[in-house]
């Protein structure tokens, strides 16, 4: 800092190089708080993220345990009269009946049973139903996906042997030569990205206490 003499009076300045300087600081200190500000954001964001996936998987698998635990054993009829079984098992797809939707009082006049499949197709879950149980349109069903982003997706089924089998046929016979309509559990297979894998067993209880 420099101090200039006139007129016997004092004035107080600084120089160009101080300015700099200061300037200089200034500049780092702004760079810094940036940074910071930047990367808590950044870190909120994330952790917002992975709390809205982490709702989304739970609220996914609430909803497949949900439809497993009330299978029953009823088939459908479909188009030309065509009768499809009671459970459809593959690698990829899945198809039951299920019990258990609301019909207060019986005030509405409709069956409580619901067709229901899930899909396992494009890194995606998709939850299919039908409005109707046994319906000559197969084709009018609603799509609701569950899942995204998924590595890896598929179905298993636990056996009265306690196998896991990749499918499920119509009246599978068993070590003990008995024919079963239902397995035991559907087994759930995930790999979801960046959280590597997971899978879930959900016991059918018509399977399980029916037999």
């Amino acid at each position: 800092m420099s101090v200039y003499v006139s007129g016997g009076k004092h004035t107080q300045g600084y120089t160009l190089i101080e300015i700099m300087v200061a300037l200089a600081v200034f500049a780092i200190l702004a760079t810094l708080t940036a940074t910071s500000m930047y990367h808590a954001f950044n870190t909120r964001a994330r952790v917002s993220a992975q709390a809205d996936q982490l709702n989304t998987l739970q609220l996914a698998l609430m909803v497949v345990g949900r439809d497993v635990e009330q299978i029953i054993s009823r088939s459908v009829r479909g188009n030309d009269m065509h009768l499809f079984p009671e459970f459809v098992g593959q690698s990829q797809y899945i198809e039951f009946t299920r019990g258990g939707v609301v019909n207060p009082n019986g005030e509405e006049q409709r069956s409580t049973l619901k067709r229901i499949a899930y899909i396992c197709s494009e890194g995606r879950l998709v939850r299919r139903s039908w409005e109707q149980m046994d319906s000559p349109e197969r084709s009018r069903y609603q799509d609701k996906v569950l899942l995204e982003n998924l590595n890896e997706c598929s179905f298993g089924y636990l056996a009265h042997n306690h196998q896991i089998l990749s499918e499920w046929h119509e009246k599978a016979l068993q070590q003990d030569q008995k024919s079963a309509l239902l397995p035991l559990a559907v087994q759930l297979t995930l790999t979801l990205h960046k959280w590597g894998d997971m899978s879930l067993l959900f016991i059918i209880p018509e399977s399980l206490y029916g037999r």
